[in-house]
């Protein structure tokens, strides 16, 4: 039976549209070849309402599952075809009002929790990406039937480089390179970073990617150090170059910049908070530290800057953990398994 699942998504240029890339391809590696994901232009990402006004003619025609983020699935209810809706996290969730602006909160609470409430009360299927994930869906909106399917990592492609650490960053005289991925906005925990180099020694360099939402526009520190924007590959070569990932967020519905590093060896160094304690596990592929502990995150960095054996342990831990809970393999699989009780109902 030929299920060809269609994944709609505006194009966006975080987790989330990471997340429903890895989907697809997932599901295509694991024989749905017919899987296609349909892009609609940004501004749909915030007024999904108008996705059925925008959509071509005929667009469900031939699809047997439709599938898209919570926050618009539930515009793209149709009738005699199930609808499965994603939820990567929540933004009632209490833990996102400290770090976000009041205009950001006034959007949360009046518009987009709106949204994903009307998805997951629509779909045929919810799907949540971690436990606390899914333990924060069923809280805020009672719905219990809820799926926990991981975000995945394409473990073929972050590897760990097969001669050792790859030299792929900016050149600098740092013993020990420190890598952050992920936007520059108080969530994350970039305002942290500052405050965490000022008590690491002065031959520890962090390097860290720009974003969309451009939370600064200096460089925060001298020892912290801009590399772009890289596309996958350039990412892959990043975590391979990188001695450990230090990613002090606040909250994560799943975690994928920490798994993408762990997938390629590296320790990472994050906060015992949300969904990241599911990724990394404490004292074995790296260290788990308090939200806003300042010099706890420089401690565990620390201790693992200065035993290289620790890290590789760590890493080598992690990249099994990665392949074996968060692969493709493991990601394609329970959707079209999904997809198929869906469409035997």
């Amino acid at each position: 039976m030929s299920i060809s699942p269609l994944y709609v998504s505006p194009i966006g240029r975080g987790g989330v549209d990471i997340g429903i890339q890895n989907i697809l391809r997932a599901v295509k590696r694991s024989g749905e070849q017919h899987a296609q994901l349909l892009r609609m232009p940004e501004q749909y990402n915030f007024l999904p309402m108008l996705l059925p006004y925008a959509l071509p003619s005929g667009w469900s025609d031939g699809h047997g599952v439709i599938q898209a983020r919570s926050r618009l699935a539930y515009a793209l209810k149709r009738p005699g075809i199930p609808l499965v809706t994603t939820v990567h996290h929540l933004t009632t969730d209490p833990r996102l009002t400290p770090v976000s602006s009041l205009a950001q909160r006034v959007f949360y609470r009046l518009v987009e929790s709106q949204y994903d409430g009307w998805s997951v009360k629509k779909a045929d299927a919810v799907v949540c990406v971690s436990r606390y994930t899914q333990m924060m869906t069923e809280q805020t909106y009672g719905r219990t039937d809820t799926h926990l399917i991981y975000d995945g990592i394409d473990t073929d492609v972050f590897t760990p480089h097969p001669d050792g650490q790859l030299a792929a960053l900016p050149a600098s005289d740092a013993r020990i390179k420190l890598l952050f991925v992920g936007n520059r906005t108080r969530r994350k925990g970039f305002d942290l970073l500052p405050k965490i180099m000022d008590l690491l020694p002065n031959d520890y360099v962090l390097y860290y990617t720009a974003s969309f939402q451009q939370g600064v526009d200096t460089q925060p520190h001298p020892r912290m150090i801009p590399i772009g924007t890289p596309d996958r590959d350039g990412l892959v070569a990043a975590y391979r170059s990188a001695d450990i990932m230090l990613f002090p967020s606040r909250l994560e519905g799943f975690g994928i910049a920490p798994a993408e590093a762990l997938a390629c060896g590296i320790p990472v160094v994050t906060t015992n908070a949300s969904a990241l304690p599911e990724v990394v596990d404490h004292n074995q592929s790296g260290i788990l530290v308090e939200p806003n502990d300042v010099a706890g995150y420089a401690d565990a960095v620390r201790l693992l800057g200065e035993d290289a054996q620790l890290r590789a342990q760590y890493g080598a831990f992690g990249r099994a953990k990665v392949v074996r809970c968060f692969g493709y393999d493991m990601l394609g699989p329970a959707f079209l398994n999904l997809y198929t009780q869906l469409m035997q109902r």
